[in-house]
């Protein structure tokens, strides 16, 4: 009976199986793209001088939405009563979170709870429209650095695909319309309290 010799027959199969294994297009096969760079919603700001109100990064609560602090500078007069003041959101680029506004403990820090109103202007979602003030003909009170000096906190979120460089102008104060009231029944204007915009906030 004649033997036939499989040595030649697997080595010549393996050797096939090993050429399939790259396959027939060189090793091509799909090309999968990299996933798209994560945006990263960045704040950054400076401090306040004395008499001066600005806008200041406080927390970065999730990926998209930042807490945004109202503080206000040294002043040693017992004479403010509140502050009505507007902030312009870039509609473009970021919104604000409805009811995220919470006072600070600068305008009850006698135990004093104040009045506070938040809401966009009609028409203008761009337009945050802010009154505090202290009610029931309570006294007018200082500032006390690094204790009672937050007015208020809101919060802003970031739109989904949003991309944009640090720039004042995507949150700001209106000039125009932002100033700190005395505490008489009038609520008149404190003229030398005036408001800064120094936050710049991005998302890259």
């Amino acid at each position: 009976m004649r033997r036939v010799s499989r040595g030649p027959a697997v080595l010549m199969c393996a050797a096939l199986i090993g050429c399939g294994g790259k396959g027939g297009d060189g090793g091509g096969g799909p090309v999968v793209p990299p996933p798209p760079p994560t945006l990263t919603f960045k704040c950054s700001d400076s401090p306040q001088q004395p008499d001066q109100v600005v806008l200041r990064c406080g927390v970065r609560l999730t990926e998209d939405v930042w807490q945004i602090d109202v503080m206000i500078g040294a002043h040693p007069t017992s004479d403010i009563g509140g502050f009505a003041f507007d902030v312009l959101i870039d509609p473009m680029i970021m919104k604000y979170v409805p009811g995220s506004a919470v006072s600070g403990s600068m305008l009850f820090q006698d135990g004093e709870v104040p009045l506070l109103s938040v809401d966009t202007a009609p028409g203008d979602p761009g337009r945050l429209v802010v009154g505090i003030y202290r009610t029931g003909g309570a006294p007018g009170i200082a500032v006390v650095p690094g204790t009672f000096d937050r007015i208020m906190v809101f919060d802003v979120q970031a739109l989904p695909g949003a991309q944009f460089d640090p720039d004042p102008s995507h949150l700001r104060f209106d000039k125009t319309r932002s100033e700190a009231l005395d505490s008489s029944i009038q609520h008149q204007p404190i003229p030398s309290i005036t408001f800064s915009d120094q936050i710049l906030l991005s998302n890259q």
